[in-house]
């Protein structure tokens, strides 16, 4: 085994390091350039650079470069990826699961927590878009008048990450045929299926909608049971 040494250099001009951070960002052909993959691929450390410019941000601004803000993220796709937490659980997502670690969610709870306030004004903030502002985390969530459908067509085939996502959360993600769930098992896939399905007539709104196991809904097909 062969043992390297890579010292750092600390007579480091501030020109070197706004140079540096452009030549990474060419080389990775990126607009802009984390922390993590400066410290991978630049010749500085991300601390001294920090240091010089007073945080990561203003460094690639002397830089001219894209801002590098991960909170900066659609609410949309924050709650569409909130969604699909849930949804891959089979419950209620919990501070400690949006861990990078876990690799279930695209977004750290620190965005959300950033974003919204708290983790749990968050959630409260993903429920309500989902129900239509009418219900809380601790209320009913199967109330119809609750549920907003707008832009919905009833000729439309396809189901929306919300309109999923209520129905799922409304089930408690747990399919209606064989009682299987995410939360038992995490093999388990669930789907959204039309009850009265959509090839006979069936309407894309939540009535009509049921969760089942990828197994169930396989197995069902289009049958009108």
């Amino acid at each position: 085994m062969k043992f390297e040494l890579k010292l750092r250099r600390r007579d480091v001009s501030t020109d070197e390091m706004l140079v540096d951070l452009v030549a990474v960002c060419k080389q990775l052909k990126i607009p802009s350039v984390t922390r993590v993959a400066y410290d991978a691929h630049g010749q500085f450390s991300t601390s001294a650079v920090v240091r010089r410019f007073g945080t990561w941000n203003k460094a690639l601004q002397a830089a001219g470069l894209v801002e590098n803000n991960r909170y900066n993220v659609p609410e949309e796709e924050l709650f569409e990826n909130l969604a699909s937490v849930w949804t891959a659980l089979g419950r209620q997502p919990f501070y400690s699961d949006l861990d990078r670690s876990k690799k279930i969610s695209k977004f750290s709870v620190m965005t959300y927590s950033k974003r919204f306030g708290s983790w749990n004004k968050a959630l409260v903030a993903f429920v309500d878009s989902v129900n239509g502002k009418g219900n809380s985390l601790a209320g009913p969530q199967n109330e119809e008048s609750s549920i907003d459908v707008s832009g919905l067509k009833q000729g439309t085939r396809s189901i929306n990450w919300r309109l999923r996502a209520m129905v799922l959360i409304r089930d408690n993600c747990i399919c209606k045929m064989c009682g299987a769930s995410p939360a038992k098992n995490s093999e388990v896939v669930l789907h959204v299926d039309h009850i009265v399905p959509w090839s006979k007539g069936g309407a894309t709104f939540s009535e009509n909608l049921q969760t089942l196991c990828a197994v169930c809904n396989i197995g069902k097909s289009d049958i009108l049971l």
